[in-house]
């Protein structure tokens, strides 16, 4: 079971999150950028295999737990921190 920690980092008009995801693939990598992309809202979204980390940049429409949601439909265990 992968786990995802969230760390959130709020600007005027769109806010940066980070997701911690342990064991992280090079396929998993390229699904879950595509996936969290396709989210409405989502501005940009890149994930490094080499440290796990999800760095996900939104607007106002967008949420955590929405964020979260799409991760666990893509097979992922996510928690905010």
């Amino acid at each position: 079971m992968t786990i995802v920690t969230v760390h959130c980092h709020r600007r005027e008009d769109s806010v940066r999150t980070f997701l911690k995801i342990e064991a992280l693939s090079d396929e998993a990598s390229a699904v879950l950028t595509r996936v969290l992309k396709a989210v409405e809202g989502v501005v940009d979204a890149e994930v490094s295999t080499e440290d796990g980390i999800a760095s996900v940049l939104y607007d106002v429409r967008v949420d955590v737990p929405r964020l979260v949601a799409v991760v666990k439909q893509a097979g992922y265990d996510a928690r905010p921190l």
